[in-house]
């Protein structure tokens, strides 16, 4: 097998784990970052999706409401709801609340992990199949056929 063989396909295989390690990482602290964001900086996260959520003319802005939840008991506990509803500037709401911002903003989060942890397998990926080609192919000592 030829050295540029050996390095294509060792890289190609050290990329794959590479990023199922990196994503293995950075995804749970995507969610995470994306669940405190959604909560607590609600404004910045309604800022950021409102043009794509929202009818032209009209802003979002993040509603807060009291709820109640179950735990694991099935007894009820006190909670906040979070709702992004569009208003226009006469301030009519344009649009009804949803929870659906805080799942797409998530999405997107871990998306952009996934294209960093992709990245980053890259730059592990290359030099190791490099060196792993040129190791190969001083290795092999040069037949006399």
């Amino acid at each position: 097998m030829k050295a540029t063989a050996v390095g294509t396909t060792s890289g190609c295989v050290i990329w794959i784990l590479a990023f199922g390690l990196v994503s293995l990482c950075l995804c749970p602290i995507a969610v995470v970052i994306g669940t405190l964001s959604t909560t607590l900086g609600a404004d910045t996260v309604a800022g950021i999706l409102g043009p794509y959520l929202c009818p032209d003319e009209s802003t979002a802005e993040v509603v807060t409401f009291q709820t109640t939840t179950t735990d694991e008991f099935g007894n009820l506990e006190p909670a906040t709801g979070y709702e992004l509803q569009c208003v226009n500037a006469a301030g009519d709401v344009v649009q009804e609340g949803s929870p659906d911002f805080a799942f797409y903003w998530v999405g997107l989060l871990m998306l952009v992990s996934l294209v960093v942890a992709a990245g980053l397998a890259f730059l592990v990926a290359a030099p190791l199949g490099a060196f792993i080609a040129r190791r190969s192919s001083r290795a092999k000592p040069a037949s006399n056929l």
